[in-house]
């Protein structure tokens, strides 16, 4: 088992000789570079901003950085074309959900959840891991409804409270989500 060596250090420590800096951002080097260098027994230097404890990066031994470089770059096709089937197959799925929960929504609506609840990195309902996929469709459904057929949006504008214009627009939606062909209960 390798022992995992892991020293946290501001942007201004010197760099470690024989040692590179990889930016914090790209997940498949992060943790290729963590992994191969902890394989190795070698000191990883996890570089956080002091101010608010932000990792900004990590520092690793030059001979993994660029081994780690050179895998990425021969791979970049392959993981470019898994990650749009995997894409691909989660939209397939929430829209499969969707027929079968709102088979009665409009097809413009039903398009207009899966583009904008189901967007790659918009951090919305669609993308989370968190939830079933019959869970994150009712919540988009409900979130486009919100936003789309109710003065929700007038509401938050003219300042009412988030939780007292919910509560105003919750019947019309509802409403919707009944015309729509949810069964009663499944919420």
């Amino acid at each position: 088992m390798s022992q995992k060596r892991e020293i946290t250090v501001s942007p201004g420590t010197p760099m470690p000789k024989g040692y590179a800096f990889l930016p914090k951002g790209i997940q498949y080097k992060t943790l290729h570079c963590r992994r191969l260098t902890h394989e190795a027994r070698k000191p990883l230097y996890v570089v956080v901003d002091g101010r608010n404890k932000k990792v900004l990066g990590i520092r690793v031994p030059k001979s993994i950085f660029f081994q780690v470089q050179t895998l990425a770059r021969e791979t970049l096709a392959t993981r470019r074309a898994a990650t749009e089937q995997r894409d691909a197959a989660l939209v397939r799925q929430a829209s499969e959900e969707l027929n079968s929960q709102f088979p009665k929504m409009p097809k413009s609506g039903k398009e207009m959840v899966l583009k904008h609840g189901f967007r790659k990195y918009s951090g919305r309902v669609g993308r989370t891991g968190q939830l079933t996929m019959a869970k994150k469709v009712q919540l988009a459904v409900i979130a486009h409804i919100r936003h789309r057929h109710t003065k929700y949006d007038k509401l938050m504008d003219k300042g009412v409270e988030r939780t007292q214009a919910r509560k105003e627009v919750a019947a019309r939606i509802r409403s919707m989500l009944n015309e729509w062909g949810l069964k009663e209960g499944k919420l």
